[in-house]
């Protein structure tokens, strides 16, 4: 029976050993290459001292046998990488086991240190697999940028320029009397949270080639439409003389709010774009506004609302909200301020996905305006319209790519009042609208491909 039993443990174990040796009858190939789960991994331009987004990489073994990565490492070992091998923390990892028809994981992620440089910096690496006496590689690549961030939340007088990206952390104040100006091609970007806040002058010079841009910090392709990433502009009493040229604006709680106690206050913009906002494009209460090829869309609230006292001109802008993250209760624009003979828009475009997108007072004035308002609207208000165009298709290219050039049957063209076309020659992409048989409604003027 002793015998018999130390028989059975002999055996036992000779089956272990064997079934063991079984398991590890690993593919030594030498031309047995893995796959991935894509291409190559590559991030979007990475600020210096920010974390990036984390990436996937999933690593499959198609051998009918287990493949025995003897390491996985960095081959340029760029310290600014750094991987998560199948959930252990590290840039190498040796002595990795995939079972056939297996996987395996790898999580990337980057923080740039600063290099101290204005022009951003290729950050390139491959991650190397060693195997079957072999070295097989796989693509890791960014653009690294040295930002400038701000050790106060209280600004003085200064120029911003485009040499390097602004990067505002949480609320930034400009002091009152003081001016700060934005050249041409600067970039501001702003953490979750933050905004700027002006008791000063604000003065923002971008052009039609190099407009200033102010935006979320995540560059990320899933962030690109998303609002309330960020809480905007905003203008207090203290702001009394304030100019946007060029400004492209985006993914924030709100636009511009300007708030004085009183009227003695005034902004004049042109040839911006203001787009993607939870709340109000644009809030005015108690400021004058004057704009000139101004592109607000896309409102969870207004776009465009009027408050206290001001003069409100608008000539040849977009007014267009087709917001559909939520239900919206507002009209595109709403002139509710205390003084209603205040207001006139001329050859511009009211419109949205509402019956009604035009809240004013009994004497406004709108001319040769395209509008979405219902015929009972149309007639309460029938005085305060000349020439007028309502409910027509404007034949835009793409609402939902912000893409407001549009089709050569639009009724927009060769709609609009000469008069006020002669004081903006130039539409909003820099082309003439004086040029042809009229100028059109809107921003920007239709021009013909050439066959």
């Amino acid at each position: 029976m002793r015998i018999t039993f130390s028989f059975l443990i002999i055996l036992f174990l000779s089956t272990l050993f064997l079934s063991c040796d079984n398991g590890e009858d690993f593919n030594h190939d030498p031309s047995f290459r893995l796959s991935f789960s894509k291409d190559s991994l590559s991030f979007d331009t990475i600020f210096s001292s920010l974390p990036s987004t984390t990436q996937q990489l999933k690593v499959y073994n198609t051998s009918s046998k287990s493949i025995l990565i003897d390491e996985i490492n960095l081959q340029n070992n760029v310290n600014d990488y750094l991987l998560n091998i199948n959930g252990i923390e590290g840039n190498s990892a040796k002595q990795i086991q995939i079972p056939a028809n297996d996987s395996l994981f790898i999580f990337v992620k980057l923080i740039v240190e600063d290099r101290d440089e204005d022009n951003p910096y290729l950050l390139e690496d491959f991650i190397q697999f060693t195997f079957n006496s072999k070295i097989q590689r796989f693509l890791i690549k960014s653009w690294g940028q040295d930002i400038i961030r701000f050790t106060e939340n209280e600004i003085k007088s200064q120029v911003w320029t485009s040499k390097r990206p602004y990067f505002i952390e949480e609320a930034l104040f400009l002091k009152q009397n003081s001016e700060l100006t934005i050249n041409e091609g600067t970039k501001v970007y702003f953490k979750k949270d933050a905004g700027l806040h002006l008791y000063g002058n604000l003065n923002i010079k971008g052009s039609f080639d190099k407009p200033v841009f102010f935006g979320s910090h995540r560059r990320e392709e899933l962030y690109n439409s998303v609002p309330a990433q960020w809480n905007g502009l905003s203008f207090y009493s203290e702001s009394k003389d304030n100019y946007i040229s060029h400004l492209h604006l985006e993914n924030a709680v709100k636009g511009l709010s300007l708030e004085s106690e009183r009227n003695d206050n005034k902004l004049e913009m042109e040839y911006s774009k203001l787009l993607n906002f939870s709340t109000t494009g644009i809030k005015i209460n108690n400021f004058d506004l004057k704009m000139h090829d101004v592109i607000v869309s896309n409102c969870g609230e207004q776009a465009i609302l009027l408050e206290g006292d001001g003069n409100f001109e608008f000539n040849h802008c977009n007014f267009i909200n087709q917001w559909q993250i939520s239900f919206r209760d507002k009209p595109c624009l709403s002139n509710l301020s205390n003084n209603k003979n205040n207001l006139k828009i001329a050859n511009s475009i009211i419109w949205g996905t509402r019956s009604n997108e035009l809240e004013i007072g009994s004497d406004a004035i709108i001319r040769n305006c395209l509008i979405k308002l219902s015929e009972e609207k149309q007639n309460d208000l029938s005085t305060n319209f000349r020439s007028c165009i309502f409910n027509s298709d404007p034949e835009f290219i793409s609402v939902s790519k912000h893409d407001y050039n549009f089709k050569e049957n639009s009724v927009l063209i060769d709609k609009a009042l000469l008069d006020i076309a002669n004081f903006y020659p130039v539409d909003f992409n820099g082309n003439s609208r004086i040029s042809d048989a009229a100028p059109d409604i809107g921003s920007i003027e239709f021009i013909e491909k050439d066959e």
